[in-house]
């Protein structure tokens, strides 16, 4: 796990240098709320439509050359960025780099991390890869803010291109691993379609909604705050810093405690989190609306990710993996035109989207009613 370890730290050094700022660099191009929406809904329905195919490709190649072959993607993923406002066409074509990137990545690194993890320790575990994310963001977001600042976006995104790729080179320290993957959009939907998936798929429909509402809307919505990309930084990186203590201890807890009390707990904090943004109207109450959603965000997503782990099977989990990544995108290409049309209309348009994200938080908690033989004992292909 060591190597992993590593690898996720040096990874999340680069994307927290640039992911935040990839919605205010297109809003800083005179993008729409609205266009910026539509150019990642672009990217959520290509990883609903490749999200098997590629499986199939990682479970042939491995996972940590899947991990290896993501960099690529996300490289040209950023300089298209670079480039675009001389080729706008890429704006219909860059949302398909990042989902190559994103598909290859996350079902390499759940591959990889499947073969590591224990059932016991496994709060511990995601804690402390949680804590490393964390770490990366504390900084990164500042000293990106001020190199946008002083030389503009095109030397982030070198930067960021150069850490991604020396980020994939500890993945190779020990062997790679390979699962077989038998999986067919037929079967997709025939777990779709089942009442036993109903709590599961909801679960995973809020967490999806509800982090595209905070990746994609909650930056634009700093930096019209704040005004600069740099106080943007700033502020992330204190949320960062903030989360960093609640992450170690929320870890330990899902060890020891209950963990579907604690989801209950997170879901609670989080949700007020989101309507405390409805009060963010000067600097100093984004400020404080930023750190506090920041860190109840972690106290609710690990002991969602510790449950998951802990009530799946492994020989069940690539599987599950895949209809996780696929439901989550789905539901974004459901939920996004609806919250465009509320950016058209353009009444309280922020507002309104901070409380669908609270809304969509609620939903959380359902995974507490999926018990090992409803996520073990899903329809088979």
């Amino acid at each position: 796990m060591n190597e992993m370890y590593l690898s996720v730290f040096i990874m999340n050094l680069a994307e927290s240098m640039i992911s935040i700022f990839v919605p205010i660099y297109l809003f800083s191009l005179n993008y729409s709320v609205v266009s910026i929406l539509l150019f990642f809904l672009i990217g959520y329905i290509g990883n609903v439509i490749f999200a098997i195919p590629i499986a199939k490709i990682v479970a042939k190649i491995g996972a940590k050359h899947a991990v290896l072959l993501s960099a690529p993607f996300l490289i040209a993923y950023y300089f298209g960025l670079r480039v675009l406002p001389e080729f706008s066409w890429l704006f219909f074509i860059l949302p398909f780099g990042i989902t190559g990137r994103a598909l290859l990545y996350n079902f390499g690194f759940e591959l990889n991390f499947l073969d590591h993890f224990d059932k016991k320790k496994v709060g511990g575990q995601l804690s402390t890869l949680a804590i490393l994310s964390i770490m990366s963001t504390v900084l990164s977001p500042l000293i990106a803010g001020l190199i946008i600042a002083y030389f503009g976006y095109g030397v982030i995104f070198v930067i960021g291109s150069i850490i991604l790729f020396i980020s994939t080179l500890p993945l190779f320290v020990s062997n790679d691993c390979k699962h077989g993957l038998d999986f067919t959009l037929k079967d997709i939907t025939k777990i779709f379609t089942t009442r036993k998936s109903a709590n599961i798929l909801l679960s995973f429909s809020g967490y999806a909604i509800e982090s595209s509402i905070g990746r994609n809307i909650w930056p634009v919505f700093l930096i019209i705050t704040f005004g600069a990309v740099q106080k943007v930084g700033y502020a992330a990186a204190i949320a960062a810093f903030l989360t960093v203590a609640v992450i170690a201890a929320t870890g330990k807890l899902s060890d020891k405690y209950n963990t579907k009390k604690l989801l209950n707990f997170g879901t609670m904090f989080y949700f007020f989190s989101w309507l405390g943004c409805l009060l963010a109207d000067t600097a100093f109450k984004t400020f404080i609306a930023n750190s506090y959603r920041s860190v109840t965000e972690r106290f609710l997503l690990l002991p969602w990710q510790s449950l998951l782990y802990k009530i799946v099977n492994r020989e069940n989990y690539f599987r599950l993996t895949v209809l996780q990544d696929m439901t989550f995108n789905a539901s974004r290409v459901l939920i996004l035109p609806f919250i465009m049309l509320i950016f058209i209309i353009n009444y309280y348009p922020y507002q309104i989207s901070f409380i669908i994200a609270a809304l969509f938080t609620l939903l959380y908690p359902l995974l507490n009613k999926a018990g090992n033989d409803d996520i073990n004992n899903l329809p088979n292909p």
